[in-house]
């Protein structure tokens, strides 16, 4: 089997960038190890996605624009967004339609776990585990298989350096958890996650709860057992998910024929672990380059340049924020109590929704910058 693109990996980056390839009149196949998987993710996702992707009202479960901080002394501070929401997902139904929709424009879709990846002159041969496909034959090949990626170690990319192992859990609605049924909550506290944070999403039917920390560092099971006692939910959960996150790009994810995207190229944003919004549009600005350099000869690495462009100053921001704010629960104490400020939220909020940096006018600046160092002084 012979194609110009092979996907490698069914998730909302692989689906999208194999939707926009396949449309383009490129032959694609999108390989995904089990189409039935369900990836362990609290599915929140902002308007400025879901506008640009023009996704259905129907697998948005919730619209919510009201939130919670809660500091480890249990200080909660209440967060309000007037001009938009996040949108809570389910990942089997969100994948499922984007996979769905990239069949739709000619794609080909296929389940197999890819065992192998082998140069053979300008092409590349991907083997897949007990060989459950037939050797299928691409050009040109995208990595979007997460953060243990085998396209990455087969075609030697830099290594994801850093990653977070998160445990969720999915409880069905109680009257005693009823009360989060219409809000997000998330705690900043070193029994939840000593590195990390926990949070509380709900969903249409039931309640996602989940923690991470750095991998290897501590005990995830006990830290997620610590959450749920700290909540006060006594009932059992229906599913436990976990899985590993990359927390820090790639130094490179453009190759000789090949680009990494979404998990694979490890863009998830430190400090809040968002990835489904960079997964999308890292599959788009990846496919769209691809198409580039296959019509018009364009640098591949076109790709590369241009996400780093629109997205580094959001990944420097927050890999600052989690680094001088997470270190102990003193500062987090300090960096709730700033979430309070009128300002940080909507700068914060508007900046979610597009992901953009928004500019706020010298006094607010100084005033926030102000207050940054008190309350840096004051948990030091």
């Amino acid at each position: 089997m012979r194609y110009d693109v092979a996907v490698i990996g069914g998730g909302p980056s692989g689906a999208v960038a194999a939707a926009i390839l396949a449309h383009a009149g490129l032959e694609t196949v999108l390989v995904e190890r089990n189409l039935d998987n369900v990836k362990p993710c609290g599915g929140a996702i902002p308007l400025g996605l879901i506008e640009e992707f023009n996704l259905p009202a129907e697998l948005v479960e919730k619209k919510l624009s009201h939130m919670r901080a809660r500091s480890p002394k249990g200080r909660v501070i209440g967060m309000h967004m007037p001009n938009g929401y996040v949108g809570m997902v389910r990942r089997e139904r969100f994948d499922r339609y984007l996979r769905d929709q990239a069949g739709k424009s000619g794609c080909e879709v296929m389940e197999g776990l890819v065992s192998s990846i082998d140069r053979q002159g300008d092409s590349f041969i991907i083997k897949t585990l007990n060989d459950k496909l037939p050797p299928i034959e691409a050009r040109y090949i995208i990595g979007a298989d997460g953060a243990n990626s085998k396209t990455a170690d087969q075609l030697h990319f830099p290594p994801n350096e850093l990653k977070v192992i998160a445990m969720q859990q999915r409880f069905r609605y109680t009257p005693a958890i009823e009360k989060f049924s219409d809000i997000v909550e998330i705690w900043f506290d070193g029994e939840v996650s000593p590195d990390f944070y926990g949070w509380i999403f709900p969903k249409a039917d039931h309640l996602a709860i989940g923690t991470g920390t750095e991998d290897h560092k501590h005990n995830i099971k006990a830290l997620q057992k610590r959450f749920v006692e700290k909540i006060g939910i006594t009932a059992r959960p229906y599913l436990d998910e976990a899985a590993k996150i990359p927390m820090k790009p790639r130094r490179s994810f453009t190759g000789d024929r090949a680009i990494l995207i979404g998990d694979a190229a490890g863009l998830v944003t430190p400090a809040n672990g968002e990835g489904i919004f960079f997964a999308m549009r890292s599959g788009k600005l990846g496919a769209l380059a691809l198409i580039d350099h296959i019509k018009n000869g364009s640098p591949l690495d076109l790709y590369e340049k241009e996400f780093r462009k629109l997205y580094a100053p959001i990944f420097f921001g927050l890999e600052v924020l989690q680094s001088v704010y997470y270190r102990n629960d003193r500062l987090r104490e300090s960096f709730v109590a700033i979430c309070a400020d009128d300002d940080v939220q909507r700068i914060t909020f508007d900046s979610y929704l597009y992901k953009k940096m928004v500019p706020a006018p010298w006094s607010v600046q100084m005033k926030i910058f102000s207050k940054n160092i008190y309350h840096l002084l004051k948990g030091s």
